[in-house]
This record gives C-alpha cells, sequence and structure tokens, in this order.
C-alpha cells in the first residue's frame, strides 16, 4: 500500500509554513541573533524623527493619509487588487491635496523625503500587475507612513508598527495598523494572523 504522499507533503508545507511565520514559538539562537541584526540594519537606515510643536493642520492632513492607507491596507488583506488599486489612487489625491504652508526647516525637507517615497510606491502600486506586485510596494508605502507619523505624531489613537517575516520572499516587511490583533496585509488570506508587534505609536 502506497504512503499519502500527498497529504505528507501538505503536512510538511503548513508545518514549515507555520514556523516560518512564528515569531514566539522554537525560535532558534542562530536565527534570532541573525533577525536582530537584520532589524538593526533596517532601523539604522531608516532615518526617524520626532518633531515638536506641529501645526495642528499638518497633523489633520497627515491624519487623512493614514486614513487612505490602511484602507489600501484592507483590500490587501482581502485579496483585492482592484479594491488596492482604487485605494492607491485615492491615497495618491489625498497626498496630492496636502497643504505644505504650515511646514518649514527640517520639518519640511523631512516631509519630501518620505512624499517621494509614498509617490514612488503608489506610482508603482498604478502599473502593478498583480496583487504580489501591489504588496512588495506596500513595503516601502509603509516605511514613509511610519516615518510621517513618527515624525509629526498626528494620531489620536495608538498605531501599531508590526513585522511579517515572510513578506518580500522572506526579507520580510513592516506595516501600520490600528489593531493590536496581527491582521497581516501582505499574507492576506493565506496567512492572516503572520507577525507580530513591533512598536506601539
Amino acid at each position: 500500500m502506497k504512503p499519502h504522499s500527498g497529504i505528507s507533503i501538505t503536512i510538511l508545507f503548513s508545518a514549515v509554513m507555520l514556523a516560518a511565520c512564528s515569531g514566539e514559538k522554537k525560535e532558534s539562537a542562530e536565527s534570532h541573533e541573525a533577525e536582530t541584526a537584520t532589524a538593526s540594519a533596517e532601523s539604522a537606515k531608516m532615518e526617524v524623527k520626532v518633531f515638536e510643536n506641529v501645526d495642528a493642520s499638518v497633523k489633520s492632513q497627515i491624519n487623512g493619509f493614514l486614513t487612505d492607507y490602511f484602507a489600501l491596507n484592507q483590500t490587501l488583506i482581502e485579496d483585492n487588487q482592484d479594491g488596492a488599486k482604487a485605494a492607491a489612487k485615492k491615497l495618491s489625491e489625498t497626498v496630492r491635496k496636502f497643504d505644505m504652508s504650515k511646514l518649514e526647516g527640517e520639518q519640511m525637507d523631512f516631509y519630501h523625503m518620505q512624499l517621494s517615497k509614498i509617490n514612488a510606491a503608489l506610482g508603482n502600486i498604478e502599473k502593478s500587475a498583480d496583487i504580489e506586485e501591489t504588496r512588495l510596494e506596500l513595503a516601502s508605502l509603509s516605511e514613509a507612513m511610519y516615518s510621517l507619523a513618527k515624525a509629526y505624531h498626528p494620531n489620536d489613537v495608538e498605531l501599531y508598527y508590526q513585522f511579517c517575516p515572510m513578506a518580500r520572499n522572506n526579507e520580510g516587511a513592516n506595516w501600520l495598523s490600528l489593531t493590536k490583533e496581527i491582521i497581516n496585509p501582505y499574507m492576506g488570506q493565506r496567512m492572516l494572523k503572520c507577525g507580530r508587534t513591533q512598536e506601539t505609536l
């Protein structure tokens, strides 16, 4: 009698996926150290500012960015590519309307740095052929959104900066969420709970 190889492969695949996704269970010392080093390197690459005396209109407008960003994330959670493109277009329109008159000096310079990343990511989403390409762009968009939220602190509720080790072909990527519960836009319906919270803003 032949072994049920198909079932065995399915079970093995599921086990590998769960092991890769778990940030808390059975992580070896070596992989933990490597992951920590990678996270430190990523943090070093990102110049994060925290500004005092941010004008209320700047906070309100960046909060509008976040609202559209969360709508985009939701479409990716639902595996909805058409919805993602529409949400990215809406975010792009919101960003275009931003009034920079209350920004100056370092606040203005930092905003322009993030704006270039946002525009590049949204432009690539507009041209993306499928949802996986869109998810790749979410990584750089999320870095810019995190930087804006950190620098201008526009939110009046807690935000959660979360990490998926399996995003970008297992290179890992972050996203911002309104919920502490992990609902992963990179993996969508395949693996909604993959990831962990790295920081609360």
